[in-house]
């Protein structure tokens, strides 16, 4: 019973198998004719269509695209200007400009800068305006959301300067890459990390009777760079007032080196309650950078921006 069922299986499968041959053999010139037709049909729409768009760019709607993209033109003009002035940077504020009398006739002459910018930083030309003439001329940098002196030192004076303005000329903006430097502040601070310690200002008598005063400070660079020629601007400061201005360059400073620092100050000498000192530095010129050693001017920079 068992053996007959399954033989009586196996003749229905090979019965269907056979049918299902059989109608392919008779209908397979005609399904392929079929298929070709449909092929036919879609490339033809294909063809249509395209031609369609072509016919419809360059001749029947030539003239109105042409006008929409003059319009669009005007008005993306108009949009871009509106950008660029929304994203431009703002004018640098300089403080009120105060003198400093440092006997003999000199002066020296003192005020801030801000820049309150935090994508730009800036170079410029400055000098100090004086009853209607101009000191010399001088470039100077600032850097974004930098408040910096900006001072002209023992400027010599017939008759007594009551006042002295700061004038900014020829600004050179440059915007901050953050595809190099995504966090301006973290990398600005990795860079000035500038620890002042044990400043201090004293009044000395030379062995002519004469009476000079005398700035010592310590200076470490915390930094994981090396430096060549960092500016010191020494502010000396009765209560909050600046009343005395002075600057020193240091040729160069190590990684992780504390050094001391000697600012010698004659003339007129201030009451003094405090030292204040500004490092000043443009950490966005690769020329500042001391080299590691068997690196070159190329390989610096690199190392400057990426890091």
């Amino acid at each position: 019973m068992n053996e007959g069922g399954l033989l009586l299986q196996e003749d229905k499968e090979f019965k269907r198998f056979y049918r299902l041959s059989v109608w392919w053999v008779t209908h397979r010139e005609t399904l392929r004719r079929i298929g070709f037709g449909i092929f036919i049909v879609l490339d033809v729409v294909l063809l249509l269509f395209g031609g369609w768009h072509l016919l419809d760019a360059f001749a029947i709607s030539y003239g109105a695209e042409q006008n929409a993209i003059m319009r669009m033109v005007a008005l993306g003009q108009s949009d871009l200007r509106a950008y660029t002035v929304g994203n431009a940077a703002t004018d640098l504020e300089a403080g009120e400009g105060r003198v400093i009398s440092i006997g003999d006739g000199r002066y020296d002459l003192y005020t801030t800068l801000v820049n309150s910018n935090s994508d730009w930083w800036a170079e410029f030309t400055y000098a100090y305006s004086i009853d209607g003439e101009q000191t010399e001329s001088r470039e100077g940098f600032i850097l974004p959301t930098q408040e910096k002196p900006v001072a002209e030192l023992a400027v010599e004076s017939v008759s007594p300067i009551q006042s002295a303005s700061l004038i900014i000329e020829n600004v050179r903006w440059h915007r901050v890459d953050h595809h190099s430097i995504s966090e301006y502040e973290t990398w600005a601070s990795d860079r000035l990390n500038f620890l002042v310690s044990t400043s201090s200002f004293e009044k000395e008598t030379r062995f002519d009777g004469q009476t000079f005063g005398r700035t010592t400070f310590t200076i470490e660079n915390d930094t994981a760079y090396s430096y060549y020629d960092i500016g010191l601007f020494v502010l000396l400061l009765r209560g909050s007032s600046v009343v005395g201005v002075n600057r020193t360059t240091l040729s160069s400073l190590e990684s992780g080196v504390e050094t001391e620092v000697t600012v010698n100050w004659f003339g007129t000498l201030p009451s003094v309650s405090q030292v204040q000192i500004v490092p000043e530095l443009n950490i966005f010129d690769v020329e500042v950078y001391k080299p590691l050693q068997g690196e070159s001017t190329r390989d610096t920079r690199t190392r400057v921006f990426t890091r």
